[in-house]
């Protein structure tokens, strides 16, 4: 590829992660997809980060095993690393073996192991797969924290607004209804709303667990991923947020994969695969067949994609331009990452205060409504 020159390697040396038909292969997956399902990116953190360290001081790989397994606790992850490492002291390789359990390490792993096994460099390689997992969490934890604040915040008005309406207004109901007297519009919508609450309670219950079936049962299948996902990025702020979020994802997969040498369309590949946002995994896939079938430079497919910036584009322009593509990706994601840190800190002290306000108002109108009708009674006394 001109501009990006990174070293070509035969596509056919890597394992594709695809599972022999095997009765054995059937049973071993069903087995590592039962106990191990919880293996995720933060044991992976540890378990590469341990392995290269081990390996970095001149540990020879069964002795790095052995140590790394001392000190697991979880008995589905001991089992999970005893065989890798049986696999590894009958003669397969660490990539092979990984191959093996397709369901638990994917083709990023396989590959960049892989390629580590090939150049002598394994150590340095499970050091980037572990940097790269521990930003992982890290993203996820912020996109996390970016949806659980303003959801906890709504759920609470609510809550709040509900207990109100169930428990402070029927009160007021009885003392109007003793006086006989009319009562103005908005406290009388107030009380119909109020008897109302029960099947409000029951007809939001019904619609929160109809979203959640509906999301376990659709989840995967395109359509529901790609309204969902330009749904979350139309929120304001959030939406730009979560955007920045992937786009660093993005970067840091590219770093490990090009500062391995791995060409450019298979990096792509792997990373479309890694990463599971929608209008990201189709800018990609999009973006490979325009470097594969058409001979554009990175940059130059990548500009024809809304979801990439143009700043970040004219970035990608330059590393082709000067051949430092892995300099060029560890600065991005450094970027993103801060940015995202910053504007998640705002977010958070914005969002208090707007829902606050929100809240008042609700419980404002409900104790304007309440006390409405006494003051007037009061009034007409005098």
């Amino acid at each position: 590829m001109p501009g990006l020159k990174i070293s070509h390697i035969n596509n056919s040396k890597f394992p594709t992660g695809n599972i022999e038909q095997g009765n054995w292969k059937t049973i071993l997956n069903r087995e590592i997809t039962v106990l191990n399902k919880h293996f995720g990116d933060k044991e992976k953190e540890r378990f590469y980060s341990e392995m290269s360290l081990m390996l970095g001081t001149g540990v020879d790989m069964q002795t790095a095993f052995s140590i790394v397994l001392s000190d697991i606790q979880t008995t589905s992850h001991h089992e999970l690393i005893k065989k890798i490492s049986e696999d590894i002291i009958r003669g397969s390789g660490f990539s092979e073996s990984l191959t093996n359990r397709s369901v638990v390490f994917s083709r990023y792993e396989i590959n960049t192991i892989k390629i580590g096994e090939e150049t002598g460099k394994l150590s340095e390689v499970l050091k980037e797969l572990s940097l790269f997992y521990n930003s992982s969490v890290k993203l996820k934890r912020q996109l996390v924290g970016i949806l659980t604040y303003p959801a906890i915040v709504i759920l609470l008005s609510i809550v709040i607004v509900m207990f109100m309406l169930s428990f402070v207004v029927p009160v007021f109901k009885d003392i109007f209804l003793q006086t006989g007297r009319d009562l103005p519009w908005v406290t009388r919508a107030l009380i119909k709303i109020s008897g109302l609450v029960p099947h409000i309670i029951s007809v939001m219950g019904i619609i929160v667990a109809s979203i959640v079936f509906l999301h376990r049962v659709f989840k995967q299948k395109t359509f529901y991923r790609k309204i969902t996902a330009n749904l979350f990025l139309k929120i304001p702020i959030i939406g730009t947020l979560i955007k920045k979020i992937y786009l660093a994802r993005f970067c840091q997969s590219m770093k490990l994969l090009v500062s391995a040498k791995v060409i450019s369309s298979q990096a792509l590949e792997l990373v479309s695969e890694m990463i599971q946002f929608y209008p990201m995994q189709e800018s990609l896939t999009e973006v490979r067949r325009e470097v594969v079938e058409n001979g554009l430079l990175l940059h130059e497919s990548l500009r024809k994609q809304k979801f990439f910036p143009s700043k970040f584009v004219a970035m990608i322009k330059i590393s082709e331009e000067v051949n430092v593509p892995e300099i060029i990706f560890e600065k991005l994601q450094y970027q993103y990452s801060n940015e995202i840190e910053h504007q998640q800190a705002i977010l958070g002290k914005l969002i208090e205060p707007i829902f606050i306000v929100i809240l008042g108002i609700f419980v404002g109108i409900i104790l304007i409504a309440m006390y409405m009708p006494m003051f007037e009674m009061t009034t007409v006394s005098f």
